[in-house]
């Protein structure tokens, strides 16, 4: 029996395939989308990632969007990029890109 698609949230690494045309190390940002388990919003993030030229190295906390809202309150941003999804079920949406310059040893 497969799951009903739910928007879902995570929190995504992403590296540059090319570092010097990116200019940073890689970068962390929320993204949303409609998943039904976290390997279908891994492949999502993949998805969007690869239009950038991007990859996804890690992603963490991927959790149904329901799930989030009861255990914190979300951020203004975080609820814009609610309701750009809600209606779109083929949204992924991503938030400020938080880039770092180095990678740590």
């Amino acid at each position: 029996m497969s799951q009903k698609p739910e928007l879902w949230i995570g929190l995504v690494e992403l590296k540059p395939l090319n570092l010097e045309e990116y200019g940073a190390a890689g970068a962390f940002t929320n993204i949303i989308t409609w998943a039904a388990n976290a390997t279908e919003f891994r492949k999502k993030a993949e998805t969007i990632a690869a239009t950038m030229n991007l990859y996804v190295m890690e992603v963490e906390g991927e959790e149904p969007l329901a799930q989030r809202a009861k255990k914190m309150p979300l951020s203004e941003e975080l609820d814009d990029m609610i309701q750009r999804a809600e209606s779109n079920p083929n949204a992924i949406v991503y938030g400020t890109f938080h880039r770092y310059p180095r990678n740590e040893a």
